[in-house]
């Protein structure tokens, strides 16, 4: 390999890890509420949009930083997701898996469609001005793209703590594993499980402020982004933070690395071809079980 190749490829490697970070925390709420609640949650990705237009709406409006607006966007996120819980998910947490299926379509179609009403298909972007790119040697750095990856290893670390050093943790993993022994021992399980799907909706809109600082964006982008999301997940296994983390740095690595190694158009066919090998290597994700781990 001559030391251009080296160059695009160590820059690519880099950019990857980047991007890897912010995957992490698009896709974390979605492998938290499969995990814990079994729910296939299809509108995800709209939580991730409108993070990013909570971000855009904060910035233009009262010139908050992306980084700062995350204090607000989480517990607004938090709250929304808890309500959308308990107003419409409990009363199907026993039926036909479809029937959830069908109810979360509903949302995604009701909020992108809304969203499309106010702020129009325009690509909008956010301009915070960072400085210059960092510069180490032959390789740079774009600022925001480093600092949404800080935010959104803050966010893995968190999430992580949550689960596994709090009380709060014990009972979602407990819950996960078999919710009906659960209820048995005590556990407020709809209490649990507004307070899980309020926190798979806040991190997705973390991740949609992270996603924001680095991409411009429409109301029809979250597709694409369910899609990613749902890569994560299937590669990472359900439940499991350090997995969904090793699996976003994967995906974020190969599709760097794929762009410049390949032509553009090659870089799906590269990521979903990953997506198949994992499926039939591992079945469950790098989990490599049928058992939800958390």
């Amino acid at each position: 390999m001559d030391y251009l190749k080296f160059v695009l490829v160590t820059q690519a490697l880099i950019n990857g890890v980047l991007l890897g970070l912010i995957y992490t925390a698009m896709a974390m709420g979605l492998s938290l509420t499969m995990g814990v609640m079994g729910i296939v949650n299809v509108a995800h990705s709209t939580f991730i949009m409108l993070g990013s237009y909570a971000a855009f709406v904060l910035f233009r409006q009262f010139g908050l930083d992306p980084i700062i607006s995350i204090l607000i966007v989480i517990p607004l996120f938090f709250i929304f997701g808890a309500l959308l819980e308990k107003g419409l998910m409990r009363h199907v947490a026993r039926a036909a898996p479809t029937i959830g299926l069908l109810i979360l379509f509903g949302v995604l179609v009701i909020l992108e469609s809304s969203a499309i009403l106010i702020w129009t298909t325009d690509t909008q972007v956010i301009t915070a001005k960072y400085g210059s790119s960092i510069i180490l040697g032959d390789f740079i750095v774009a600022r925001p793209r480093l600092y949404a990856g800080i935010v959104a290893l803050i966010l893995v670390g968190l999430t992580y703590y949550l689960l596994q050093r709090t009380m709060l943790g014990k009972g979602i993993r407990a819950m996960a594993q078999n919710r009906d022994a659960a209820t048995m021992m005590g556990i407020n399980v709809e209490r649990l499980s507004m307070t899980v799907f309020g926190i798979g909706t806040a991190t997705a809109a973390v991740g949609g402020v992270a996603l924001a600082m680095v991409f411009p964006f429409t109301p029809q982008d979250h597709i694409r982004w369910l899609a990613w999301a749902f890569l994560v997940v299937v590669v990472g296994g359900l439940g499991n933070v350090k997995n969904t983390l090793i699996a976003g740095l994967v995906v974020g690595i190969t599709e760097a690395v794929s762009g410049v190694l390949f032509p553009f158009q090659y870089v799906p066919v590269v990521i979903y071809s990953f997506l198949a090998l994992a499926l039939i290597v591992k079945g469950q994700g790098l989990a490599g079980t049928k058992q939800r781990t958390i």
